[in-house]
């Protein structure tokens, strides 16, 4: 009877030749589209001749539109909702695309922050009384006006980890992903 170990030889050759047949693929994911027109004509050309194969896009973001109509004119490239909860740049803000006061500072933009942070004291989601139905109502609003405008959108993820801010946001943004 002959052992693993001498048998090594033949499962190494093997795996060699199997991993020859199967080469890795790299994705180049391409963040936060639709923050400004810049930002979009970079993007799509880092998918068109550059090394991006996925793209993650900003659907409360200024720029939303023409992200949404330069992506749909690319229908090789691959879409993602980025789902966003947060509008960190001083002077660049964008709102909820639904209406969830909890969601807003006193200006009616989303936060600056997810998660606490000393240089923008209280002005973290998570130091407001923030709502888990407006967080759901918000992410599918974000969702639905997406595949109204995107025919390709494949996934969705969390811009600044919005969808990890705890586990019942988790478990929302698995359950919205799903159907």
């Amino acid at each position: 009877m002959r052992t693993l170990i001498h048998q090594l030889p033949v499962l190494l050759l093997a795996t060699c030749a199997l991993a020859q047949n199967t080469p890795p693929r790299l994705i180049v994911r391409a963040d936060d589209m639709g923050y400004s027109h810049a930002g979009n004509e970079a993007i799509l050309k880092y998918c068109t001749e550059g090394i991006a194969t996925s793209v993650e896009l900003l659907v409360p973001s200024p720029w939303f539109p023409e992200a949404a109509k330069m992506v749909t004119e690319h229908p090789d490239v691959d879409v993602g909702v980025h789902l966003a909860l947060s509008s960190e740049w001083d002077n660049v803000k964008w709102r909820p695309v639904s209406d969830c006061p909890s969601l807003r500072d006193a200006d009616g933009y989303l936060f600056p922050k997810i998660f606490r942070n000393n240089n923008y004291a209280g002005q973290a989601l998570v130091e407001n009384q923030w709502k888990l139905d407006e967080i759901e109502k918000e992410f599918r609003a974000q969702i639905e006006l997406a595949r109204k405008k995107l025919p390709q959108i494949s996934h969705v993820s969390g811009h600044m980890n919005c969808s990890g801010m705890n586990n019942d946001v988790k478990a929302v943004v698995e359950r919205l992903g799903k159907e």
